[in-house]
C-alpha cells in the first residue's frame, strides 16, 4: 500500500511500526501515541506531521488529537447525538468530534 512505516518506542526501544497496523494516532500527556494490536507506543512525530505523512484515503482526523485507520475501524455507531462513536477491530472506541461529524460524514459518503 503506502508502504508507510513509523518508528514507536517504548521502554527505550525503538519498533517499526506500518502504518496498515495503526489503528490510531493520538494526542497525550504533550506526546503522541499510537495504538496497534500489540499495544501503545510514543511516537516522535506530531500528528499534524502524521496527517500529511499518512494516506489521506486511509487515515482521517476525527478530532483535534486524534487521527484514525479506516482500514481497522469494525463500524461507526450513528446513534449519538452530535458525534460518530468509532468502533475498531480490535474492541477499542473513539468518538468523533463535533467539529468533524460533518468531515467524517462526506469521507463515508454519509
Amino acid at each position: 500500500e503506502g508502504g508507510e512505516t513509523l518508528l514507536g518506542w517504548r521502554d527505550g526501544e525503538a519498533f517499526p511500526l506500518p502504518a496498515e497496523e495503526l489503528l490510531r494516532c493520538y494526542g497525550e500527556d504533550k506526546g503522541v501515541r499510537a495504538q496497534t494490536a500489540d499495544g501503545v507506543f510514543d511516537l516522535k512525530e506530531r500528528l499534524y506531521e502524521l496527517e500529511a505523512r499518512l494516506d489521506r484515503h486511509t487515515f482521517v482526523r476525527i478530532s483535534h488529537s486524534e487521527i484514525i485507520n479506516l482500514k481497522q475501524v469494525k463500524k461507526f455507531d450513528l446513534s449519538y447525538t452530535g458525534t460518530i462513536c468509532v468502533c475498531f477491530l480490535d474492541g477499542s472506541t473513539s468518538y468523533v468530534s463535533r467539529r468533524n461529524v460533518a468531515k467524517i460524514k462526506e469521507v463515508l459518503g454519509l
